[in-house]
């Protein structure tokens, strides 16, 4: 398995972004469908071996059916919960 490039705050994004998929009865395949991907990009985004810029991580959450700035807002709760910064 290839060695992650992220660390503390990404993988927690990527975790509550991979919950949210899930409690959403989305697979990978019907995720990436909605945003125009393939299935391995979200294997990547959810593997922490691509990074989310600001526009995808809006398409993602529309796909997910929520609201871009809720979700962010979740995500950064999480992170800060999590102990890890942002640095």
């Amino acid at each position: 398995m290839p060695k992650t490039i992220f660390t503390g705050a990404n993988q927690v994004i990527v975790e509550v972004l991979r919950q949210t998929r899930e409690s959403a009865g989305l697979k990978q395949e019907e995720l990436a469908a909605r945003i125009g991907r393939d299935q391995s990009h979200i294997s990547l985004v959810e593997g922490s071996q691509r990074r989310l810029d600001l526009v995808e991580f809006m398409r993602i959450a529309r796909a997910l059916d929520r609201d871009p700035v809720d979700l962010f807002n979740e995500v950064y709760r999480a992170v800060e919960r999590s102990g890890h910064d942002f640095g």
